[in-house]
């Protein structure tokens, strides 16, 4: 039994759902507050919500990204550059939760951040897998 390794369906999977999750997560973030924090104590601070205070950058993000990721698995091309951007994203989200939560007095869970940093990884870990499969 040979496998084809030119099959690039399992691409096509994994960027789909990475891309649709970030879609969703893209339309909670447009929806309000109510779905996606609690609210800040007095004297907090948040590099999240700070950055939303200049419009919906969050929202706008994950929609590109997902988008991206999505346009990547109905052209059947460009996965490995979608996963590093979206990795880039979730980088920066997973940075801006646990620098928040280190400067917040006092200091917030940190499980959110950790996550975004494992989402990071996961995509990373996707790009280089595709990288070695010869998925473009």
């Amino acid at each position: 039994m040979t496998i084809d390794l030119s099959d690039d369906t399992g691409a096509r999977g994994v960027a789909t759902v990475w891309g649709g999750g970030q879609v969703l997560l893209a339309v909670i973030y447009f929806v309000g507050d109510e779905l996606v924090r609690r609210p800040l104590q007095p004297g907090q601070i948040s590099a999240v919500v700070w950055l939303e205070s200049i419009g919906p950058v969050w929202a706008l993000l994950f929609l590109l990204s997902g988008v991206w990721l999505l346009g990547a698995a109905v052209r059947d091309v460009g996965y490995r550059r979608a996963h590093i951007a979206s990795a880039t994203l979730w980088a920066f989200y997973s940075g801006c939760i646990l620098i928040s939560a280190y400067l917040t007095e006092p200091p917030v869970p940190i499980v959110t951040g950790f996550l975004a940093g494992l989402v990071c990884l996961a995509q990373i870990a996707t790009a280089r897998a595709n990288a070695k499969r010869g998925v473009r």
